[in-house]
């Protein structure tokens, strides 16, 4: 799992709903929490982004995971996650490893 930062501004990429396994991504951005608010969202390709709550894009209700910072628990991400992929991903692809977008 790759994490990418944009040129653009400090919006990170930190894995896909399609990974099937979300607990990498929430750990990190479990850890992101501990030092600032943040906005966790997904992208119409299935990314997990985050940025500062202060600074994040306006995100439709559909797409959006949550905001989270001190005092938020690991298993609330995670949960928040796996809500957000079961909304998101159809089940094939996350059982389909042929259907898994690859980069």
């Amino acid at each position: 799992m790759g994490i990418k930062k944009s040129a653009r501004s400090a919006v990170t990429r930190v894995g896909s709903l399609c990974d099937g396994d979300l607990s990498q991504i929430a750990q990190v951005i479990y850890r992101a929490s501990l030092h600032a608010h943040v906005t966790v969202w997904s992208d119409v390709n299935s990314d997990v982004l985050f940025d500062r709550a202060d600074r994040s894009p306006d995100v439709e209700p559909e797409y959006l995971a949550g905001t989270y910072g001190i005092g938020s628990g690991l298993s609330d991400i995670q949960n928040d996650l796996e809500l957000l992929q079961r909304e998101r991903v159809p089940a094939a692809i996350l059982f389909e490893p042929s259907l898994r977008r690859t980069s």
